[in-house]
Order: structure tokens, then sequence, then C-alpha cells
């Protein structure tokens, strides 16, 4: 997978929080991470730039 934002290199790494675990991408070179809410999200706002 390619980076959104430096178009790096990203892998997946599995995260875990008080109450699950996930799955994200995070880029080797900026550190950005995408999971599935960050992607709803962004497209959420995305979709109304006003929000």
């Amino acid at each position: 997978m390619t980076c959104p934002k430096c178009k790096g290199r990203m892998f997946a790494e599995k995260y875990y929080d008080f109450v699950r675990s996930f799955e994200a991408w995070k880029c080797v070179c900026c550190g950005e991470m995408v999971d599935t809410t960050i992607v709803a999200n962004r497209k959420k706002s995305f979709n109304n730039p006003l929000a």
C-alpha cells in the first residue's frame, strides 16, 4: 500500500485499546496511520466541507 500523504511504503500493524484491538496501515516514512474509521471520517469530511 502507498501512503496517501507522502507516497511512501505502508505496513499493517495491530493496535490495542482498552476494549478491542484493530489493524491499521502505518507509513514507514512519515508515520501516517490509516484505518477504517479514519477513512470513513475523511470521506465524510470531504463530502461536507463545512463540517
